[in-house]
């Protein structure tokens, strides 16, 4: 029977340790824990928790800086966290490729950075934008192109994005409908 919080009869509290069948696996299975991930506990009995990802080694692979930055959209969920928060904390202009070429830029200027732009192409495929709604859920290759100053503007994030549109073509040979 588990023992009760010290003056406490409603809460349970458990002994918790490592279990040396799970030894070699610590630090290096990423685990989808779904609604509830800030508690500190999950119920096993009340569904299965999807594995993410299996890593080589319990360290996380470097982050590649922004300038060399690349990855899938699909991949966001299974990026290290140091990578996110990275990814979180700065705003700026991205380009999104699709396995044809094709190129559409836009811009984070949003509370939660790339990452939190990523998300919503991660959630249904465009994002919101006109010409990739039209060609449904899809993945994406994402890069960085230009990283915005922490006092910048949700404006002048916008001037920058149309500025790359030029430079890039992305309105009159990509994606970019505006």
């Amino acid at each position: 029977m588990p023992a009760t919080e010290v003056g406490r009869r409603d809460i349970e509290a458990f002994d918790l340790a490592w279990l040396d069948a799970g030894a070699d696996l610590a630090e290096r299975v990423l685990i989808g824990w779904g609604p509830g991930t800030r508690a500190w506990s999950q119920w096993a009995g009340r569904g299965a928790k999807p594995i993410l990802a299996w890593r080589q080694t319990a360290q996380d692979p470097p982050f590649p800086g922004f300038a060399a930055f690349r990855a899938r959209i699909t991949d966001l969920p299974t990026f290290p966290q140091a990578w996110l928060g990275a990814l979180e904390a700065v705003r700026g202009v991205y380009l999104l490729v699709s396995d044809t070429g094709e190129q559409y830029v836009g811009p984070a200027s949003g509370a939660e950075g790339f990452a939190g732009r990523w998300r919503a192409y991660l959630a249904n495929g465009h994002g919101g934008n006109l010409l990739l709604r039209q060609r449904g859920l899809r993945d994406y290759t994402v890069s960085i192109l230009e990283i915005a100053s922490p006092d910048m503007a949700p404006a002048e994030i916008l001037a920058r994005e149309s500025a790359w549109k030029e430079k890039l073509g992305a309105r009159a040979h990509g994606l970019n409908a505006n």
